[in-house]
């Protein structure tokens, strides 16, 4: 049996996400925002990131930076980069991490919760010439904190992204949802949706 990837209909049908969420965030990957999909551990980011990535057009091209095979490449259009930790320094594994992104040279770079890597310096390195979509662990509702502190990020390049996807896990029934949608305006979350 092979890996099923989640697709936008697969979380409207079991009650992930609502159409009018979905329809933003289409848009939003459309116009090659710098998209932010937060929550805590086993809340569904990775999947959401899955689903998102079938509104990516099949000429675009995509790397996605991961660890340990997380992320199945299940589309021609994917190309996966992945990293693990090894005797080499962070440094060392983020700055070919870097190269092979700038070789790609994708539509969207994706960064699927990875701690092998220093994030912070692919963002401020990366962030002008490539859209994004990352994901984070936020285990409090201070969003912009617990995303400064995961990913060892700065404000000014938490500011840099367009839309902010919080999502929320009910540890009684497990569903994983959207739960909020917020745009990023001078430093602010503001919610949209």
């Amino acid at each position: 049996m092979g890996v099923y990837i989640f697709t936008p209909e697969d979380l409207v049908r079991y009650g992930s996400a609502r159409p009018e969420q979905l329809e933003v965030l289409r848009e939003a990957v459309l116009e090659k925002k710098d998209i932010l999909i937060v929550g805590t551990s086993r809340s569904g980011k990775t999947k959401l990131v899955e689903a998102l990535l079938h509104y990516v057009p099949d000429e675009w091209k995509i790397a996605v930076i991961t660890a340990y095979g997380e992320f199945k490449p299940f589309r021609p259009n994917i190309e996966v980069v992945d990293t693990e930790f090894d005797r080499r320094s962070t440094d060392v594994r983020t700055s070919e991490v870097i190269e092979k992104i700038r070789r790609i040279n994708p539509d969207y770079v994706v960064i699927d919760t990875v701690h092998t890597v220093d994030v912070a310096t692919i963002l401020k390195t990366l962030i002008d010439d490539y859209a994004f979509i990352v994901t984070s662990l936020a285990l409090t509702d201070d969003i912009k904190g617990e995303v400064m502190h995961w990913l060892r990020i700065d404000e000014d390049t938490f500011n840099r992204f367009d839309v902010v996807v919080e999502l929320a896990r009910d540890w009684r029934t497990g569903l994983r949802k959207i739960n909020r949608i917020y745009k990023v305006k001078d430093g602010e979350l503001i919610q949209i949706l």
